[in-house]
């Protein structure tokens, strides 16, 4: 019997996405008002009359007097505060313009209210002009303007920035990498509570990146963030419980967080937690816990989890025996590349017990098994090709070499 190969278990920085049009301790002092008021009169006293508009060259409504016959009740309010110079009511105008709430949408126009307000010190709009030029969704992507405003928000206290500005830092996407800087912003971010800096921060411990490593340290930020929720922080504070990274090894509280992390959707999670409780490492052995486990991670592309599921699909050890669906998750897992599942896919067409016999596509899998320096799939692909003709060996050759794993979702 030729021993099939089960997968062992294995071992950041999206934008702060979210606009806001809160206020971030920004005062909405009346000399502000005055000065923006001031300066829109003495603009209107200095602009003549204008000449009566002809249907072929009708008059456009300026950012400051937009056309609002198309406004909401509710934002029609706000612009008229927008227009007195309420900054707050700038930064929400911006924010209803972006995303088409109230008023069509006039991306444009948003652009210009928040830089209004930004240019005014409103935080919160200063974030968003940011994010604006940081991503290239409301005008063109600028990674230096996206910069300059996260660091004036980020001077605000705008912890969102403070996390953006530390990404953009430490990526160097458009801007000098600096890692010690990056560092300091998530720790700052971090202290005020925001979780995705307490897991980019301890990462950064752990690795010596801006900072001198630290194990200890990069635990006790990891384990602040997989309290707060965070999957990720949830999954690597259960590795250094396993590895006694920073921490003393704990096996049953490295299980307790894999747990934890697969009940949040964390493919990686499952996937662990399904071995373990196959195996009855720091958890009492569950079969049927390590079904469903094994297909939660397989139902987000995870090969591995493919593999061994379709491993417990053909001896039925969780309580279900289905060579049909072992066989589908086996071919699925291979397609994506997965030499294991490529190598016992091969085995399983070769021995032609638990799957219908097929040499031929036998040896196409044990072939690209090989390719992974599978130095066994090397002596069973000559063993399949011992009954197949030359012109099937040529053909199942010329599929291997074109072989281009597939990509979740295809």
């Amino acid at each position: 019997m030729i021993r099939l190969a089960s997968t062992p278990g294995r071992m950041t920085r999206p934008a702060h996405k979210a606009l806001t049009c809160a206020p971030t301790g920004i005062s909405r002092a009346a000399a502000l008002t005055l000065a923006l008021t001031a300066v829109l009169t003495l603009a209107l006293a200095m602009t003549p009359a204008p000449a009566q508009a002809s249907k072929a060259n009708q008059a456009q409504p300026s950012v400051l007097e937009p056309d609002e016959s198309s406004f909401s009740p509710k934002l029609r309010a706000v612009l008229a505060k927008a227009q007195n110079g309420d900054l707050q009511a700038q930064n929400e105008l911006a924010l209803a313009l972006a995303t088409g709430s109230g008023a069509p949408k006039d991306q444009a126009g948003a652009v210009r209210w928040w830089t209004l307000a930004a240019d005014k010190g409103f935080t919160a709009a200063q974030f968003n002009l940011g994010l604006a030029y940081d991503q290239g969704v409301l005008t063109q992507q600028n990674a230096t303007l996206a910069s300059s405003w996260y660091e004036k928000a980020a001077a605000g206290g705008n912890v969102a920035a403070m996390y953006n500005l530390a990404g953009l830092l430490s990526s160097g996407h458009g801007v000098p990498m600096n890692l010690a800087q990056a560092a300091k912003l998530y720790e700052n971010a971090a202290n005020h509570g925001h979780v995705k800096s307490m897991y980019n921060l301890a990462l950064a411990y752990s690795r010596g990146q801006g900072l001198e490593r630290d194990d200890a340290t990069a635990a006790r930020w990891m384990l602040k963030a997989a309290e707060a929720g965070h999957p990720r922080a949830q999954y690597l504070m259960a590795q250094m419980y396993a590895q006694g990274l920073g921490v003393r090894k704990d096996t049953v509280k490295s299980v307790h967080w894999l747990s934890r992390a697969a009940r949040a959707g964390h493919a990686r999670a499952q996937y662990s937690y399904a071995l373990h409780c196959q195996q009855g490492k720091g958890t009492p052995q569950n079969p049927e816990a390590a079904l469903h486990w094994y297909r939660e991670a397989a139902a987000k592309n995870h090969t591995g989890a493919m593999c061994n599921l379709a491993l417990l699909m053909l001896d039925g050890s969780g309580g279900e025996r289905n060579p049909t669906e072992a066989e589908h998750l086996l071919t699925r897992a291979a397609e994506l590349g997965d030499p294991k599942a490529q190598y016992n896919l091969g085995v399983l067409l070769l021995e032609g017990k638990e799957l219908i016999r097929n040499p031929e596509q036998a040896y196409y899998w044990l072939s690209l098994a090989a390719r992974h320096g599978q130095a066994e799939a090397r002596t069973l692909r000559t063993q399949a090709a011992k009954e197949l003709s030359p012109i099937q060996i040529e053909n199942q050759n010329a599929r291997a070499t074109a072989f281009k794993a597939k990509t979740p979702g295809n």
